[in-house]
C-alpha cells in the first residue's frame, strides 16, 4: 500500500472569502506568505506550476475538473521598499466559475510538483472526507492552515477510493499472487461470486466471520481489491502491448476498466455480507422484489415472511447495501415499506453530519464496519451502528 507521502508534499487548506472566490478580470489570486513552507521561496523569479481543479459536490457522481498554469510569485516584486506578499495567481475555469464564498478549498503539492486544488460545498461529505484523508482538523479564523504531509503514513483502503475519485492513483496490487491469480482463473476476469469465494478462501489474515463479522469483512474486501488489482494489471498491460484498433477501442476498453472496478466493489461486498450472515447463521433473503418491484439487498428472516401478512412486521428487519452513498442513499427509503425503520451498510468513510442528520430524520441508520465508523465524528459513532451490532440487532428482531 501506498503512503500518502507518495503523492503529497503539502496542504493548505482555509474556507474561500468573498476576495477568494470573486474573479477580477476572471482572473485569480490567492495564498498566504506561509505557502513558502510547501511551494518554496520564489524570490524575484515567476514560477509556473501546473494546477489540477476540482469541484467535489455530493450529488454529482464524478467531480468537476479543469487544468491550468498557476503563477507562483511576489506581488510586490516592483515594491522593494514593502515586504513580501505572496500569491498564487491563475485564470477563470470552470471549477473556479463554480466556487463561492464559504467553499471549502484545499491546495496540494504534489510530489511532481504541480497542484491539486479542490473545491468543496461547507459542510458537504466532501468537505469531511478531504479534510479526514490530509488530517486537517480546525482551521485559523483567518487564512491558510498550512503543514507538511507525514512521511510514513500509509494510505487505507477507504483513503485509495477517495484519491481515486481525485484522480490519484494508488498501488493495491501485490505480484507475489499473480500465478496464484491466473492459475486459479486464467487472465480473464472470472464472474464476482467465484472471485469474492475465492477471496475468502485465500484470506490470510481473518478472524471467523461468526466471532467478528466487522474485522472479517474488511480483510475480504481489502484481499479482494488486491486480487482484482492485480490481475487488473496485468490485463490492461497485456492489452497495451498489443495496441489498439482505433481511438474508439482505446476509449472503450478505458471505459470498461472504470466500470469494472465500480461495480465490482459492490457486487464484492453483497457477496462477502452473504457469508457473514451465513456464518452467523442468520435467515435472509437476498434480492428480494417487495413493493411496486423494488428490490432489497437483504431481508430478515426471508422473503417468505415479508409477503406473509399474518408476519409481525415487529419481526422484519432488511439492510441495503451500497458501497458509497453519495446522494443515493435516499433510494433505501422507498424500499420494504412494511419496515419502518430501514438499516443501510457503506464502506464511504466521513460521511457529513448534514446527511446522516437527515438519514435519522428519515428513520434510516446507518451500519459500516468498525475500522470505516472509526472514520466520522464522535457523535455520529454514538449513532453508527457497525456489522456485529447489527448482526445482533437483527438475531433480537427476528427471535
Amino acid at each position: 500500500m501506498d503512503s500518502l507521502r507518495k503523492h503529497f508534499t503539502g496542504v493548505a487548506a482555509k474556507y474561500l472569502s468573498g476576495v477568494d472566490a470573486t474573479p477580477k478580470s476572471h482572473q485569480h489570486e490567492i495564498g498566504s506568505n506561509r505557502f513558502t513552507s510547501i511551494l518554496g521561496n520564489p524570490g524575484a523569479q515567476k514560477v509556473y506550476l501546473d494546477g489540477t481543479f476540482l469541484y467535489l459536490d455530493d450529488e454529482q457522481e464524478e467531480p468537476l475538473r479543469a487544468s491550468g498554469v498557476l503563477t507562483w510569485y511576489d506581488t510586490r516584486i516592483n515594491q522593494p521598499d514593502r515586504s513580501a506578499e505572496y500569491r498564487l495567481y491563475y485564470r477563470e475555469n470552470p471549477v473556479t466559475a463554480r466556487m463561492t464564498e464559504g467553499d471549502f478549498c484545499v491546495i496540494a503539492r504534489c510530489l511532481d510538483g504541480s497542484l491539486l486544488l479542490v473545491m468543496t460545498p461547507p459542510g458537504s461529505t466532501s468537505e469531511q472526507q478531504i479534510r479526514w484523508l490530509f488530517g486537517i482538523d480546525r482551521l485559523p479564523e483567518k487564512g491558510f492552515d498550512v503543514r507538511q504531509v507525514a512521511g510514513q503514513r500509509m494510505v487505507s483502503l477507504a483513503e485509495a477510493v477517495i484519491l481515486e475519485e481525485l484522480g490519484i492513483e494508488t498501488r493495491l496490487d501485490d505480484e507475489s499472487w499473480l500465478d496464484r491469480i491466473i492459475a486459479k482463473f486464467g487472465p480473464t476476469f472470472p464472474a464476482t461470486e467465484d472471485f469474492s469465494a475465492w477471496a475468502r478462501e485465500s484470506c490470510p489474515d481473518t478472524l471467523p466471520a461468526s466471532k467478528d463479522p466487522d474485522t472479517a469483512l474488511m480483510a475480504w474486501i481489502r484481499h479482494e481489491e488486491m486480487l482484482f488489482r492485480t490481475l487488473e494489471r496485468q490485463i490492461v498491460e497485456q492489452q497495451l502491448a498489443a495496441g489498439f484498433r482505433d481511438v474508439d477501442h482505446f476509449v472503450q476498453f478505458s471505459l470498461s476498466v472504470q466500470n469494472r472496478r465500480k461495480s465490482r466493489v459492490g457486487y464484492a461486498l453483497e457477496h462477502h455480507l452473504k457469508a457473514v450472515f451465513e456464518a452467523c447463521r442468520l435467515p435472509y433473503g437476498w434480492q428480494v422484489v417487495t413493493e411496486h418491484r423494488s428490490k432489497v439487498d437483504f431481508l430478515f428472516p426471508g422473503a417468505k415472511a415479508y409477503h406473509d401478512t399474518q408476519w409481525p412486521e415487529a419481526k422484519l428487519a432488511m439492510l441495503a447495501s451500497k458501497s458509497t452513498c453519495k446522494d443515493r442513499w435516499r433510494q433505501v427509503l422507498a424500499e420494504a415499506k412494511r419496515i419502518p425503520h430501514k438499516h443501510l451498510l457503506t464502506l464511504e468513510p466521513a460521511i457529513s453530519t448534514h446527511q446522516t442528520d437527515e438519514m435519522a430524520a428519515n428513520n434510516l441508520r446507518l451500519v459500516t464496519p468498525r475500522e470505516i465508523g472509526q472514520t466520522y465524528t464522535p457523535e455520529q459513532q454514538d449513532w453508527l451502528l457497525d456489522l456485529g451490532q447489527y448482526v445482533q440487532l437483527v438475531r433480537e428482531t427476528i427471535a
